[in-house]
């Protein structure tokens, strides 16, 4: 047998046995975050919203997620370092809406509402995998005479009658704030639906909700 036939069988076999070269790089649809996530928040602060309890699911290939959804009871699971309030305590409902998804690049938008205060989607980028997934957004937030600018996260998996396992994170990268009413700038909060259920709704209008429940980015 010739030299060059002997060559052609081992490198046969090597591919076969799955060694490093034979096959092009592949990107595994569970790990990983877009370099457009990465540009709204970085790994290292990922890693620290995860320590505190925060679920942030990976992947490129996410479900949808468009649809109007309520967090309630609206509670707290990790707050920023003196924080006035603690784990179990509940903030208003919060209402919000999925829309403008897009499958090729990854985006959709956000709206929210959390009592008095109201947010729109400057920017958002999703990951995910199956039914899993998360959505990273810039919000321009405004409550009451102060506006704030948010780095905003949604996780969950997406059901028939929901968002389950819901956790969402907020944290202030600046403000304009005359009455300091609101948390700190670089301060988070970590809050989940304390059923693990935020529901489908059909309406984005805020209903009656116990006024004494403070709204979720308040001191």
């Amino acid at each position: 047998m010739s030299t060059s036939v002997h060559t052609l069988l081992a490198i046969t076999v090597f591919c076969l046995l799955g060694v490093s070269g034979c096959k092009k790089n592949e990107v595994d649809p569970t790990k990983g975050f877009s370099d457009k996530i990465q540009s709204i928040i970085s790994t290292d602060e990922i890693a620290k919203l995860r320590t505190r309890g925060m679920i942030i699911n990976e992947g490129s290939v996410p479900p949808t997620i468009e649809g109007i959804y309520v967090s309630s009871p609206h509670e707290l699971l990790s707050g920023y370092e003196g924080d006035s309030y603690k784990t179990g305590d509940k903030f208003t409902d919060l209402i919000f809406r999925f829309t403008n998804q897009s499958s090729t690049d990854k985006t959709a938008k956000v709206d929210i509402k959390n009592g008095g205060a109201t947010g729109t989607g400057v920017g958002g980028f999703l990951a995910g995998n199956g039914n899993n997934f998360t959505f990273f957004a810039e919000i321009d937030l405004k409550s009451g005479t102060a506006t704030a600018k948010q780095v905003r996260i949604f996780s969950g998996e997406i059901t028939a009658d929901g968002i389950k396992n819901f956790y969402t994170t907020l944290l202030v990268t600046s403000k304009v704030d005359p009455n300091n009413e609101l948390i700190p700038v670089g301060a988070s909060r970590i809050i989940k639906d304390g059923n693990s259920l935020a529901s489908s709704r059909t309406t984005f209008r805020a209903g009656a909700d116990d006024v004494t429940k403070p709204d979720e980015s308040v001191r």
